[in-house]
């Protein structure tokens, strides 16, 4: 019988985890819209509110900004994401001694169906052809009834 190795896997979190990868980072942050955040410094809180996540990057000149109920993410100015879902929906952006704690308010699968139908169509019609196999990609999604 073969072993895995494991140091070839690659991660896969469902509901909870801790993510390293500025790009996983990214992903899992772009998808927030209005939250509550909370700003810790050695677990005490000294700034919350609500706010839009309006964008999220990495680069290593833009500083990450909380203001006027818009969130400007900058994940390069985090050591790493964690979240969790218990007891409620929760993402913490972690640098040294300062944790920001996201909660969710929107449920993105209520908020905007349509948006997120086209954003996956157009990832699938991307990766097909970044694949050169558009002619082997099942692109009909018009029963979307019996998912």
């Amino acid at each position: 019988m073969k072993s895995i190795d494991s140091e070839n896997q690659i991660s896969c979190l469902v509901d909870y985890g801790i993510v390293y990868s500025k790009r996983d980072m990214i992903r899992i942050l772009r998808d927030l819209d209005r939250v509550e955040y909370i700003d810790m410094i050695d677990n005490l809180s000294v700034a919350k509110g609500e706010g839009f996540v309006i964008e999220v990057y990495a680069n290593s000149y833009d500083s990450t900004i909380v203001f006027n109920n818009r969130l400007h993410i900058n994940v390069n100015g985090f050591d790493f994401l964690k979240i969790k879902t218990t007891p409620e929906k929760i993402i913490e952006l972690i640098s040294g001694h300062r944790i920001i704690r996201l909660k969710p308010l929107t449920n993105i699968l209520k908020s905007n169906q349509a948006a997120i139908e086209e954003e996956i169509d157009e990832q699938r019609i991307a990766l097909a052809s970044q694949f050169g196999c558009d002619n082997e990609v099942e692109m009909d999604y018009t029963d979307q009834g019996n998912l």
